[in-house]
């Protein structure tokens, strides 16, 4: 993989005091907002007779995912600004690509077709392993919106899901890690934990695994190339379109 510059005009090293670290606290802030999210639907649970083992009724559990997937994403996005301002260059641009060019919506398309390969590929292991009816928990949980719940879970799922995750995971993670090694290798390695982590939130999406890494690979090769997140963004919002439209379909 040929090596390109990773983001815009290079700044002194002194100017960029972020590191790999700050990824990790970014997504542990995602995940306390998540959590801090649901408390008052786990509240009104709470108050009823009779509480599901779960702590969350029937008719809350989409309200509480739609707001706990909000709260991730826009702590993750917001964490990242402060890291910038305080650590870097001061933009979320300027420190980790963060950019979407109208020019770039073409990519909506690859990742529909990434979107394909990867189903395609994922075929012959929940043929032999009966995994036909599992499903990421966000996927169980969409098949039981209505109303205005599923224009809300969709522009969560396909626009502020793909630019936090990109912004952390090929921004500030895969920068992160071509500081210590070299592109090809900090390409292989955010997109393995990008896989790890989504199998952490929902471990029943562990024979998701090479979907994930498929999609990693394919956007850190894309913000390698060329400097900032929009391709990479647009190619993970067409990813998560095709299964949203599955879904509600």
């Amino acid at each position: 993989m040929e090596a390109h510059p990773v983001g815009p005009t290079p700044a002194p090293v002194t100017a960029l005091r972020w590191g790999l670290p700050d990824a990790l606290i970014a997504w542990i802030v995602g995940v306390v907002c998540a959590l801090l999210a649901v408390v008052p639907i786990a509240i009104v649970a709470a108050s009823r007779a009779h509480v599901p083992e779960s702590g969350i009724p029937e008719d809350l559990e989409v309200p509480a995912l739609i707001l706990g997937l909000v709260a991730q994403n826009l702590g993750i996005i917001g964490t990242l600004a402060l890291i910038a301002r305080s650590k870097g260059r001061g933009s979320l641009w300027a420190d980790f690509g963060l950019s979407v060019r109208a020019r770039d919506l073409a990519w909506i398309a690859a990742g529909l077709g990434l979107s394909l390969v990867a189903g395609w590929m994922l075929l012959p292991i929940t043929e032999l392993a009966d995994l036909n009816g599992s499903s990421q928990e966000v996927v169980r949980q969409f098949e039981n919106a209505n109303g205005i719940e599923v224009p809300l879970f969709a522009l969560g799922v396909v626009l502020l899901a793909p630019v936090a995750e990109e912004l952390l995971f090929r921004g500030v993670l895969l920068r992160g890690l071509v500081r210590r090694t070299n592109p090809a290798r900090a390409v292989f390695a955010s997109a393995l934990i990008f896989a790890l982590v989504h199998v952490i939130g929902d471990p029943d999406t562990y024979y998701y695994v090479p979907a994930f890494l498929l999609l990693g690979l394919v956007s850190g090769w894309r913000a390698m190339k060329t400097g900032n997140l929009s391709q990479s963004v647009m190619l993970h919002m067409g990813f998560n379109f095709l299964a949203s439209i599955l879904i509600i379909s």
